[in-house]
């Protein structure tokens, strides 16, 4: 009997688990049978509002149960959710919707940390001139907001609508942080969010009995949809949080029998203090992203709390958690691991650059056509910007690899080396991984030496006296800056670089901070490397 072919659009995906798991907790005061009839209803509200396939509708809404109901109602109509985060103001939302051109958008005007109306009312009119109404995802009934008007969600609870998706349907766009070119719209079709939905859900065991993700970290982003796409795939309940609150969190956990989550390693040492020492029931799984360089704590705070924590990896463009590492394995504190898919595959080039292929990568740009053909080889790989090794390679430094004329392998090979002497390794869900080092363009020329800064932060963060500490580089030399604890000495600090690194490793200079500079993105907060060497050259 042939196997039956897996969903390929985000309903079909919807319908399966609800058929599957019909009396499943789901969402906070639903069950998958509940979810699945609401979006049928709330898809038939969005067809009498004028909303069909081919339509985009911005979704400026914090994480709650809504945010999910109207994502899988656009999929269901063909339509295309265009996410923004809530801690964009009207100068970011601008260019976004400029660029987009929504025929509607989702606030919540009860969202007590925006004032959603009073930014949009910012947003000039020529950048929102495509919106034709503003959908309420609240507890507020019809108002006007910017001269549009407000159609209450409650009020698109309609007769069901008919499936209108497909699997090469426009689906969500998420949005890049912006840290080198500006932020970017990045595209997905309906075929990718949904297939590795169910990738991810089979990796991290999100059809197990009694299985629950603590949706934590922003939905717009993908850090927090691709888990949360992946509990849907499994039936997992899913437990929103509109803001992140450690001991809410904590006792969120407790209540519910979390068995999921994912977060920055300074969201997890946050929920660790108010744990308090008191450890949870063992999780399944919990994938972080080392935004702050606290990874080694986190992986002692994951053994005591049993929070099953490993490092896994992702992108907008490649989606969250497109790799996971072996929560058992030597690399767990590490960003990569072994691609989710079976399909998919990565490479790493001779300047260290990984590459990837895979059904979870997106189609395009929206609206920036050379910066989508910028981010792939003539050879069909994305180009991460990011540089990674090999797992296995001594060094991870892939020199001294011969040209090869050899052609690409097929997916599924691995240890080949390519044309120009790139060093790759393409794998299955069963084959060797890769492990993240840096973004590329936060790689330190030092001496004449590439070197990644986390290898000189990971030195430093480990010394008597030091509670976190990142490196950038200035005129060809490092420049640390710390955070210090009780105990902190500059000279002896000094003195152990001197002692354990290269010369050219050691930093010129020691800079104390109170706080490293962050901001707010949709996958979390992140240290601003830019600011840093801002300040080094200052």
């Amino acid at each position: 009997m042939a196997a039956m072919a897996r969903p390929a659009t985000l309903p079909a995906l919807l319908e399966a688990t609800a058929a599957r798991n019909p009396r499943g907790a789901a969402l906070p005061g639903h069950d998958w049978a509940g979810v699945a009839a609401a979006v049928r209803r709330i898809a038939g509200g969005l067809a009498a509002a004028g909303i069909g396939k081919g339509d985009r509708v911005a979704l400026f809404l914090p994480n709650r149960s809504e945010f999910l109901l109207l994502l899988l109602a656009l999929a269901r109509r063909g339509a295309c959710a265009v996410l923004l985060n809530t801690r964009f103001r009207a100068a970011e939302l601008a260019p976004l919707l400029a660029r987009a051109r929504p025929k509607a958008i989702a606030v919540a005007r009860d969202f007590s940390l925006v004032d959603a109306a009073a930014l949009l009312e910012g947003v000039p009119a020529e950048a929102r001139a495509s919106l034709r109404f503003v959908i309420g995802a609240d507890g507020l009934g019809p108002d006007r907001v910017a001269g549009l008007e407000v159609l209450p969600l409650a009020g698109l609870d309609g007769a069901e609508a008919a499936d209108a998706s497909a699997p090469e349907a426009e689906c969500l766009t998420f949005t890049t942080s912006g840290t080198t070119s500006g932020p970017k719209l990045v595209l997905h079709r309906q075929r990718s969010i949904a297939t590795h939905a169910q990738d991810v859900a089979a990796r991290i065991g999100t059809a197990a009995p009694g299985a629950a993700f603590l949706a934590a970290v922003p939905l717009c982003g993908t850090f927090g949809l691709a888990a949360a796409m992946a509990a849907l795939a499994g039936g997992a309940a899913i437990h929103p949080m509109e803001r992140f609150d450690a001991a809410e969190a904590d006792a969120l956990i407790r209540r519910a029998g979390v068995t999921h989550l994912v977060g920055g390693d300074d969201l997890l040492l946050m929920l660790a203090d108010a744990a308090g020492g008191r450890a949870y029931a063992p999780f399944a799984f919990t994938g972080f992203a080392n935004f702050h360089g606290q990874a080694e704590r986190v992986m002692a705070e994951s053994a005591r709390l049993n929070l099953a924590a490993r490092g896994v990896y992702g992108s907008s463009e490649a989606q969250a958690l497109f790799a996971l590492q072996d929560p058992a394995g030597p690399h767990a504190a590490i960003g990569g691991g072994v691609p989710a898919s079976a399909e998919a595959a990565f490479r790493v080039a001779s300047d260290g650059e990984l590459l990837l292929r895979g059904p979870s990568l997106f189609d395009r740009y929206l609206g920036d056509e050379a910066a989508t053909q910028r981010a792939w080889t003539a050879d069909g790989w994305f180009r991460s910007g990011d540089l990674a090794s090999v797992q296995g390679d001594p060094d991870g430094s892939h020199a001294g690899v011969p040209p090869s004329p050899n052609p690409l392998p097929p997916v599924g090979g691995e240890g080949f080396a390519g044309a120009g002497g790139e060093r790759f390794r393409a794998v299955g869900g069963d084959g060797g991984g890769f492990d993240f080092r840096t973004r590329a363009g936060d790689a330190l020329r030092l001496g004449g030496f590439l070197v990644a800064p986390e290898e000189i932060e990971a030195f430093l963060d480990d010394q008597p006296g030091v509670m976190a500490a990142q490196v950038v580089a200035q005129d060809g030399q490092a420049v640390a800056f710390v955070i210090p604890g009780a105990g902190y000495d500059e000279a002896a600090l000094r003195a152990a670089c001197r002692a354990e690194l290269a010369h050219f490793k050691v930093p010129r200079r020691f800079v104390t901070l109170a706080e490293f500079p962050t901001t707010d993105g949709p996958n979390g907060r992140k240290i601003q490397r830019s600011r840093l060497r801002e300040m080094a050259g200052e």
